[in-house]
């Protein structure tokens, strides 16, 4: 079964690191932070953390009670029970109706109050003191595994309160400015830092008597009567609900973690009402409370696997088809596995235009801290190009699919953005990586689907710009122009990348970023270039001065070439990151910013010492070849708004998008030392912008 495999996936990585579900981010992403539904949320996991205790150790128990087999939720109940919470605080503010969703947790909590509540025995005619104490009768080393599952509880909870602590102590560190006061706080964290070591040696040497105990549970266990076996099937289907419920918890606490950072700015005009004492406490550092909070369930839930999965071997059953998942409503990724939900359709519908553009250097420039100058005065040529930007309107329609943990791993497109519409001065095609590489037909399809499923990006633009024209203007007056010539420019940019912030377990910086993508870029075009070579003419030891012209002689001592098509072909590898709230917020901006750095071959041609740069002049006998490589910096930069269109509670999602971004290259040649032994500098003497506004309505379901 599906829901077994996935479930025995996560469940087999014990207490590994937790990432975001993207059930959850999906089920929670278009919600506007808001502090008391986030305080309501973090009550509603502490209070099920204490039926959790409740149902195991602190429930009277006699084989044949009700209330073990009333606790798991079938869908009809649980859709009931969720619709009268949406009526109970803190959902049912008339302003937000339906905007936030009801979670899971929440839905469990009141529903397994209700059935302790109705379903209860009374102590005096238990059998067993807890559920626990029942399962320990089913062998006759269980009081042992009693003994040793009430330890490893206790070794959870004091894990989760050092690694709490442990937080609190970074966060106050790292706010500190004075180096003094920070090693002055060094004793105090290293012995928090030990504290935490203690408690998981604690916890791995309790999850490892654990797992000895439910070996000896399952050789000694042997349900030879209808007591035992009742026992058996009740704690089993109590576990598989703590189990299930646990697993809804950790895939909430990042969610709540996020959004809490994000409503804590409203958090005194929201926080209108009296929560419990100890959220009061915990309210300005909840991202550092559940961190403790999840490391705590994290281990639990652990020992609660061991169990059920030892109980499921002896009754000749699987978790996956324990009464605790026969709900199929979650936001747990393992849970549901994939099915029909995790396709979303996307349409996107709207304009683009891409420029380029020249921006050169200043005559005269230096470094940040004035030891390397730059003097271009004394040349002759530049080149003014003039280039009409690609102005095109199209539509894309997508059918996505989210992967578990992995939110739109894969992409089958029915649209293209290029010229389906409109377009003018030229085209830009998105393709795949495989088919720039040449790869057509189902080939080409099987290995983009297996790049992504790797949860690699990949991207490929080549945009051609079809109208413009290269002027050949003097350097000092750019108005007196010596030539010009038809220009047309494609330029060809692959991008391959993962996105590392789905496993970077911090909520603080997941509240104000979207994405960091880690990767590699290719890039290449082909311009008309005019080609400087500057060379150090400084006297001061310390210091360059690259230069045209030597100023103690009055000399040239630098070259320019002749205008000529030169390749920009560069590999790069950096990382570009969107910061904002993402997609909750009625108007949510959003900033990218990105670097790059690499290298390429390049290859061009001076006109040998002594020769004029003369039209004349430039034929193949007069030139010195130059082939070397190229070094590049890529910053790329854009600012951005959503507006969502439609309330936030509707299951249809539309809004209107707009976005400017640039992309800055900055390339030098390196160069050998000339034979006097200075240094020499070449460069092309302008900056390459790519840059252009878009508008978009987008939607999806």
């Amino acid at each position: 079964m599906v829901v077994a495999a996935a479930l025995c996936g996560v469940l087999g990585m014990g207490c590994s690191t937790t990432t975001q579900n993207v059930r959850a981010f999906r089920a929670y992403m278009h919600e506007e932070p808001n502090i008391k539904v986030c305080v309501d949320r973090i009550e509603d996991i502490a209070r099920i953390l204490e039926l959790v205790d409740r149902v195991l150790s602190g429930q009277s128990y006699t084989p044949g009670d009700q209330w073990p087999r009333r606790l798991a939720l079938s869908d009809e109940d649980a859709r009931l029970v969720k619709e009268q919470l949406k009526d109970k605080y803190p959902y049912n503010h008339p302003e937000q109706e339906g905007e936030h969703e009801v979670p899971i947790v929440k839905i469990y909590r009141d529903w397994i109050e209700t059935q302790l509540r109705e379903y209860g025995p009374p102590p005096e005619k238990a059998m067993y003191p807890s559920l626990m104490d029942a399962v320990a009768a089913l062998s006759p080393r269980g009081e042992l595994m009693r003994n040793h599952y009430k330890e490893y509880r206790q070794a959870t909870a004091d894990l989760g309160d050092a690694v709490e602590e442990e937080s609190r102590l970074k966060d106050e560190i790292s706010a500190v400015k004075s180096e003094g006061e920070r090693k002055s706080k060094d004793p105090e964290f290293n012995a928090a830092r030990l504290k935490v070591q203690k408690a998981r040696d604690q916890v791995t040497a309790g999850k490892q008597q654990m797992q000895r105990d439910m070996e000896n549970l399952q050789a000694d266990a042997k349900l030879d009567t209808p007591q035992k076996q009742q026992i058996a099937r009740d704690a089993f289907t109590v576990l598989s609900v703590v189990l299930r419920v646990e697993m809804e918890a950790i895939a909430l606490i990042p969610i709540v973690a996020i959004q809490t950072v994000r409503a804590l700015p409203n958090a005194p005009k929201n926080l209108t009402f009296k929560p419990h004492t100890k959220i009061v406490k915990q309210i300005w550092s909840i991202p550092i409370y559940v961190v403790g909070l999840e490391e705590h369930i994290q281990r639990h839930m652990a020992a609660i696997e061991l169990l059920t999965a030892t109980l499921a071997k002896t009754l000749d059953t699987s978790v996956g088809d324990s009464p605790g998942f026969k709900m199929r409503e979650s936001v747990v990724d393992q849970v549901v596995g994939i099915t029909l939900d995790s396709l979303r359709v996307d349409l996107r519908a709207g304009g683009d235009m891409y420029i380029y553009s020249s921006v050169g250097t200043g005559e005269k420039s230096a470094s940040s801290d004035g030891k390397t100058t730059y003097d271009y005065r004394g040349r002759q040529h530049k080149l003014d190009y003039r280039i009409d930007p690609i102005v095109l309107a199209a539509a894309r329609f997508d059918l996505t699919l989210d992967w578990i943990r992995m939110p739109g791993v894969a992409s089958l497109g029915f649209g293209y953005s290029t010229d389906r519409v409109y377009r003018s001065g030229g085209s830009i095609e998105n393709t795949s990586l495989v088919k720039q590489l040449g790869i057509d037909g189902p080939a080409s399809d099987i290995i983009d689907a297996a790049i992504d499923l790797l949860g690699v990006r990949s991207s490929v633009r080549v945009a051609k710009w079809t109208a413009g024209t290269v002027r050949d203007v003097n350097a000092q007056d750019i108005s007196q122009v010596s030539s010009i010539a038809p220009l047309q420019l494609q330029q060809t940019q692959i991008d391959l990348g993962y996105d590392i912030l789905w496993a970077i377990d911090d909520p603080k910086l997941k509240s104000f970023t979207e994405e960091i993508v880690v990767g590699g870029r290719y890039l290449q075009y082909t311009l008309p270039r005019v080609v400087y070579e500057l060379q150090d003419v400084s006297q001061i030891p310390g210091t360059t001065n690259f230069a045209f012209i030597d100023p103690r002689t009055g000399n040239a001592v630098g070259r320019e070439s002749p205008a000529q098509p030169v390749t920009s072909q560069y590999y790069m590898i950096g990382a570009t990151a969107r910061f904002g709230q993402g997609e909750g917020p009625r108007w949510s901006p959003f900033l990218d910013l990105g670097i790059y750095g690499g290298a390429g071959p390049t290859s061009f041609y001076f006109l040998k010492p002594h020769i004029a740069v003369t039209p004349a002049n430039d034929i193949p006998a007069n030139r010195d070849n130059v082939h070397d490589a190229a070094f590049v910096f890529n910053g790329h930069t854009g600012l951005g708004l959503r507006w969502r269109l439609l309330p936030r509670g509707w299951r249809v999602r539309l809004d209107l998008r707009a976005l400017y971004a640039a992309d800055f290259l900055y390339s030098s040649i390196h160069r050998s030392a000339s034979p006097d032994g200075r240094a020499r500098t070449t460069d092309f003497g302008a900056f390459d912008v790519f840059h252009g506004p878009s508008l978009a309505i987008r939607g999806s379901l």
